[in-house]
């Protein structure tokens, strides 16, 4: 009797050819994510430390002010929308992204898309750089940041599609009303000013 040999692959072979090769094009996949988001982290950490520094040289030759946010300055044409590295096609949050001035010292938030670098020292060497959550009224079990925002009515209705933070509020409303108000509660006075606590979840992801 003559045995044939069978040297073609059988199901079982085929069906291991293609879980390894799966597994090699997963882990290349995440090697190329992984290199990409290192990027993008350099990215926003170069855009952020650009905006801090930016603000410290203006803020010499104006210290009226203890919060400068990324709006005004575009409004003044003093800077430019930032990208978000993360979303090509769309720009950081002039609204959330400033730069905080505080006992001499200059604190650097710009918030891009579900990522930011967070009040960060503009003089630091290494910036860090955070993944966070959207803001919400109904705090969860692992938010770990609060922060109260504003809005003002009329006739029962917000005025401004988002709300806002204390400063930048109080930017907007001058802005809109032609008032140069620098407190909120001269705001009060005249407005209907809502307020809300908000909370979100933020952890670091690169250093």
């Amino acid at each position: 009797m003559i045995n044939k040999r069978n040297n073609g692959f059988g199901a079982y072979e085929m069906l291991t050819v293609c879980v390894m090769l799966l597994i090699i094009v997963v882990v290349a996949l995440a090697y190329v994510f992984k290199t990409d988001y290192k990027e993008k982290y350099k990215v926003i950490r170069y855009n952020a430390k650009m905006f801090g520094l930016s603000v410290s040289n203006l803020s010499f030759a104006d210290e009226s002010k203890n919060v400068y946010y990324l709006q005004e300055l575009v409004d003044s044409k003093l800077y430019s929308n930032v990208k978000n590295p993360f979303q090509g096609d769309k720009f950081c949050d002039n609204y959330l992204s400033k730069v905080e001035i505080q006992e001499n010292k200059k604190f650097v938030t710009l918030e891009c898309g579900n990522y930011l670098v967070y009040n960060q020292d503009v003089a630091d060497k290494k910036y860090a750089v955070y993944q966070k959550t959207e803001w919400s009224s109904k705090k969860h079990k692992n938010d770990n940041q609060e922060t109260v925002f504003y809005n003002y009515q009329i006739d029962g209705k917000d005025v401004f599609d988002r709300w806002l933070e204390k400063d930048i509020f109080l930017y907007e409303y001058n802005k809109k009303n032609g008032t140069d108000y620098l407190d909120i509660s001269e705001v009060s006075g005249e407005a209907s000013v809502q307020e809300k606590t908000m909370y979100r979840y933020v952890k670091k992801v690169s250093d």
